[in-house]
Formats: C-alpha cells, structure tokens, sequence
C-alpha cells in the first residue's frame, strides 16, 4: 500500500511539466530587472554535442524507457523526432537559461523519461537543449515576449541542425507547455511555408496549451489513423473549468484514448496505463476522458490512493496519463507510412 502511495506522489509532483499556475513566493526565484537584449546575443553552436539532450545518434534509448514496458518486438520506423520539452527554468533572477542549465538537469531527464520516452526505440529521437524563457514569463508579458524570442530563436537554429543531421525524410513535432508555444510558432512560420518541408511533417503531438480551430496552418487529427496532422489535448479533472485557460467551442481537443474530438467518454477498458516517474506503468483500464470545448476532462477510479491526489489540473501529466496509448496509436499511424 506504501508503494501506491508513493507512486501516486511521485506523478502529481515531479513529472516534468510543471503545474501552470505557480505562486511565487520565496519558494521560487524570479527575474527583478528587465530583459536584457545584449545577454542572449550569441547563438548557440548545435553542432556541439553539449546543446543536445538526447540525440538518437548518441545516446542509448533504453535508458529512458519504462522500467516494465515491453518493447522487444517492436520496430523502428523510418521516421525522426524533434521534442520540444516545456518550461523547467522556475527559480532564476534571468528571463532566460543559460548553457549552465543543460548540465546534470533532473527537470529536462523527468521529461525525457515521462514524454520524449514515447517515441524511443520507435524514431530517431532528438531533443535540443534551448535557453527557455522563465515560467514567469507568462506573468509579465511585456519582458515574456522578449524572452520567448530568444527561446525561440534557439528552437528554430536547433530544428534547422536536426534536418541536416537526421538520416530519414520524414519527421514528427514533439511538445509540451512552452515547447508547444514554440512548435506552434515553429509549424507555422518556418515549416508550412515551405512544402518540401510539409510534406516531410508527418504528424505533430502540440500539448498542454490552447488551440484555437483556425490557428495552425495543418489539419487537426481527427481518425485514429491520420498522419500529416496534428494531435492537441490538455487534460483536467471531469466537470472542472478552469479560470485561467482558454476554452470554448472554437479550441481543439483530442482524446488520447480513442484519438476523435467527440464528446464522449472513452471506455476504461481501452486505456493502457499510466507512467509513473519511477519508470513504470501501472493502472491499466483506470482512465475514462473526453473532450469538453477544448479541455480533455479526465475520470479517476474510485481509488483510496488515487482520490487523495486528485487536483484540478492535471497538466503535469498529459503524457504519463496515456503513455501507453500514445506510443500504440504512433505505431498504428506510422504502419501506414
């Protein structure tokens, strides 16, 4: 029973995608001066083993996959991913990381195990490491957007040295949180412009932030089975709407466990398990969602352990809720490259 309780613990409090909504206090170290422009001036050299975080072509997938996954007989498609992880830069008197950010992060390793850890073994996989913007970026927007820029520029050098690294022709966008903020902007602006690249995009997983039905310049996907699409969804507890996200009718949503944006609810038997940041999946046909005008509303069993950690959001934990059922749907989508 003690190990339930800790597992439990472990995913509400240490996935890698941090709550949203954060209350600065002394526990967490912001930025007292406005953003600098001279202080992000140099680019970073992605030819630099060091700006990488995982690359495919150094570094040994089994490492970051679950403890008690069976993957032996799966396949790796003739397919690379570029992951973009989300905001870990929490407590820092700067807008934006620095190269010292990189070394020994726990933060960015949660998020390869949690996220990036779905398409390992399945893809080339590989995550740049980039001078995020501080989470309190979003509050003060006037110093936000500047940080962002440099965030994003370094986003945007990282994918054009991918292209040029990687050995396949097809490729996939991975995001979460901040790392969709840039996805997005990255899809959009750079990508579908140019159609060569476009069509090399097979599919693009932009999570934990809001969609509006005419914002990407791609289709959403809407059949299980689709591929030069992409997926959204941002999961909360069932019947919560929150106070500080945009929702309606006119955002997207995606249910990773059926993949359609109707409105029921998915059956509990067709979810395959949660990962846990201890590297191991439990609680198999535990999870019911659906979509409710752009939220994914997520249904718990009425479980001791699991009720007594149940919050409101459960951003933290959009990839480890259906991690099993994301990796599945990718190998049924890329079967059909």
């Amino acid at each position: 029973m003690y190990n339930v309780f800790l597992l439990i613990t472990s995913l509400f409090f240490l996935s890698c995608g941090l709550q949203k909504n954060l209350n600065y206090s002394s526990d967490y170290i912001t930025p007292i001066q406005d953003f600098k422009k001279n202080e992000n001036i140099l680019e970073l050299d992605y030819n630099n083993e060091k700006n990488w975080a995982f690359r495919s072509d150094l570094h040994d997938f089994n490492k970051i996959m679950p403890k008690n996954y069976k993957y032996n007989n799966e396949e790796i498609f003739d397919v690379s991913v570029f992951y973009i992880h989300p905001t870990t830069l929490f407590s820092s008197t700067s807008w934006n990381a620095d190269t010292s950010h990189f070394s020994n992060n726990k933060l960015i390793d949660l998020c390869l195990d949690n996220q990036a850890s779905i398409f390992a073994g399945l893809s080339y996989l590989y995550v740049p490491h980039y001078r995020e913007m501080h989470i309190y970026s979003y509050t003060d927007t006037i110093n936000g957007i500047k940080a962002f820029n440099v965030a994003y520029n370094d986003i945007l050098l990282s994918f054009k040295s991918f292209l040029k690294h990687i050995k396949t022709d097809k490729f996939i966008i991975v995001s979460h949180s901040q790392g969709t903020n840039h996805a997005k902007r990255l899809i959009n602006e750079y990508i579908y412009p140019n159609k060569d690249l476009l069509d090399r995009l097979v599919l693009s997983y932009l999570i934990g932030m809001d969609i509006t039905s005419n914002e990407m310049f791609i289709d959403l996907c809407e059949d299980p089975n689709q591929l030069h699409c992409f997926l959204n969804w941002r999961s909360f507890n069932d019947l919560y709407y929150p106070i500080d996200w945009n929702y309606g009718d006119n955002y997207t949503s995606i249910n990773p466990i059926t993949y359609s944006n109707n409105f029921l609810w998915s059956d509990k038997k067709k979810h395959k398990g949660i990962l846990f940041p201890n590297k191991k999946i439990f609680f198999k046909k535990s999870l019911s969602a659906r979509n409710e005008k752009g939220l994914l509303w997520v249904k718990f069993p009425k479980n001791i352990f699991i009720n007594r950690f149940k919050r409101d959001s459960y951003h933290n934990a959009d990839f480890n809720l259906y991690w099993v059922n994301i990796r599945h749907n990718l190998i049924n989508r890329l079967e059909g490259l």
